[in-house]
């Protein structure tokens, strides 16, 4: 007999047969679950997302689809678009009820069309090292070095970074793509599925599965204190952090990495030192 229960939250805007896929390995989720509930929140498609959303809730119990629609007028930019539609699920998931001890926030564009129900349960079931959110884990390669932040990996915003860089008057393609393999490629690591749990500051890679009750009273943010625009879940485990959450990429949890956002020589193996001391890896 099932014996968990979950708050499954995304956000989407035109997710075409990805969508699809995704909302099929949630419905199977499901299944392993006793209690579970459904809020996606998405605006302005041009595909047939909405319609996919609306088979989706009429053919399951528990579901909430919040439409937003003209979004992309009001917020021109796709990150703060992206921050106000996931503050939108997450208000509503504490606005209405039931609310189940734990959360998982999914992407459901194309990380997601392969999610493994089992990974979940597993992952739901893990009592030591005490956890207050895990993450995915891509494949073939961790590609999210915008939502990360670790201490010896990366511990920068690194499209400011690359902002930043003063251009040279000749070459500048080559010096591009020099700068995106030294800060971006050169670190997207490959992590074995059976390693230990990896103490991170922030990471998402299209996967958070957190304890409900660490997201209680947040926001997620798209503008740092001086007015930068940073990633929306580096500054909501920001705040889960100041209250002493303990976060982790959990390697068992895997997602797909897009093919778009990998570099040729991604892949080396993730440094031994960052599994942190309290965990090991042969």
């Amino acid at each position: 007999m099932p014996s968990q229960s979950l708050n499954i939250l995304g956000v989407v805007r035109n997710g075409g047969t990805a969508l699809a896929e995704s909302l099929g390995c949630i419905e199977r989720l499901r299944q392993e679950l006793a209690e579970s509930r459904v809020i996606i929140a998405t605006n302005d498609n041009t595909d047939d997302t909405d319609r996919i959303l609306g088979d989706f809730a009429a053919g399951s119990n528990g579901v909430d689809v919040l439409t937003m629609d003209g979004l992309s007028a009001t917020c021109p930019d796709r990150v703060d678009r992206i921050c106000h539609a996931r503050n939108e699920v997450l208000g509503h998931l504490f606005a209405t009820g039931p609310l189940y001890p734990m959360t998982l926030i999914l992407d459901l564009d194309g990380p997601n069309t392969a999610l493994n129900s089992q990974a979940v349960l597993g992952a739901m079931s893990r009592r030591v090292p005490h956890w207050d959110a895990v993450f995915g884990n891509p494949q073939p390669s961790y590609y999210d070095l915008y939502a990360l932040r670790c201490e010896g990996w990366c511990d920068e915003d690194v499209w400011q970074r690359i902002h930043s860089e003063s251009k040279p008057l000749f070459f500048r393609k080559r010096w591009r793509q020099n700068l995106l393999q030294r800060l971006i490629y050169d670190r997207q690591y490959h992590i074995p599925t059976d390693a230990p749990l990896i103490p991170v500051k922030s990471a998402f890679a299209g996967l958070g599965l957190y304890r409900t009750s660490s997201l209680d009273g947040l926001r997620y943010s798209s503008k740092d204190d001086d007015g930068s625009r940073v990633c929306e879940h580096v500054l909501l485990h920001r705040q889960m952090r100041a209250g002493g959450a303990r976060l982790f990429i959990d390697p068992g949890l895997t997602t797909l990495a897009p093919s778009e956002h990998l570099g040729v020589a991604g892949g080396a193996p993730l440094p031994k030192h960052l599994y942190g001391e309290s965990t090991s890896i042969g």
